[in-house]
């Protein structure tokens, strides 16, 4: 790895770091744009494209999911503005981005790319599983579909719909780019993955840190194994 391009990681491992840190105010949007743009120099040439086919994917799954309810289920946007056609512009980023870091952790453990599409849609899913809890506990949507099989609350048809919109985009980007990305930026994945869902649970509510914990605890048994299995290969 060239000077310029180990620097570039230093960049960005430092902007992510202090995304986490102000997870809970817009800035956190701006740290992770930034390290985008910085990604995007050397070691991920190709980075726009995946922003741009997560961006569009999700703003247009978010869009027919208010008004269609397909594929999550039925909710609405409340007090997460603004909002473009019902849709809160903060949503198709925040796709981006868990897609972003989803998809550099399968990578690194994955080079079949089906294998890497399918886990990564599931990464987004675990995700999800301190995501929706958090923001519904802020009221930023509001469910009205009602599910006898719930995670707290939360409809199972929305899990589905995260994996089946996550894949979409997933095996969009595959189809339509080389998927070149620099080595040591898919080390970077999975640190930066368990560094999410650690600061979701340290930043939830009272009231749903037993679903944000149980998440955590899930994204570890599930990226230690790997991290064993690569190791001892």
């Amino acid at each position: 790895m060239t000077q310029s391009a180990k620097h570039d990681l230093y960049t960005i491992s430092a902007l992510i770091l202090l995304a986490n840190l102000f997870k809970r105010s817009p800035i956190y949007n701006i740290f992770y744009l930034l390290a985008m743009i910085v990604l995007s120099r050397r070691l991920w040439k190709d980075f726009p494209r995946f922003l741009a086919i997560s961006v569009l994917v999700g703003f247009l799954a978010e869009i027919i999911g208010t008004r269609m309810c397909t594929p999550f289920g039925c909710y609405y946007y409340e007090n997460l503005k603004p909002q473009v056609f019902g849709v809160a512009l903060f949503v198709p980023f925040a796709w981006a981005i868990f897609g972003f870091i989803s998809y550099l952790t399968a990578r690194r453990f994955f080079v079949h790319k089906m294998s890497r599409i399918v886990f990564a849609s599931l990464l987004m899913v675990v995700l999800d599983l301190s995501i929706d809890p958090i923001m519904t506990s802020w009221r930023a949507w509001v469910w009205e579909t009602i599910t006898a099989i719930n995670w707290f609350g939360i409809p199972w048809t929305n899990y589905l719909g995260w994996f089946i919109v996550s894949l979409t985009f997933f095996y969009l980007y595959e189809r339509l780019s080389k998927g070149e990305v620099g080595e040591e930026l898919l080390k970077l994945g999975p640190p930066v993955y368990l560094l999410e869902m650690f600061t979701f649970m340290i930043y939830a509510p009272a009231g749903v840190k037993t679903p944000t914990t149980i998440a955590f605890l899930v994204s570890v048994a599930v990226l230690l194994p790997l991290y064993l299995w690569r190791w001892m290969k």
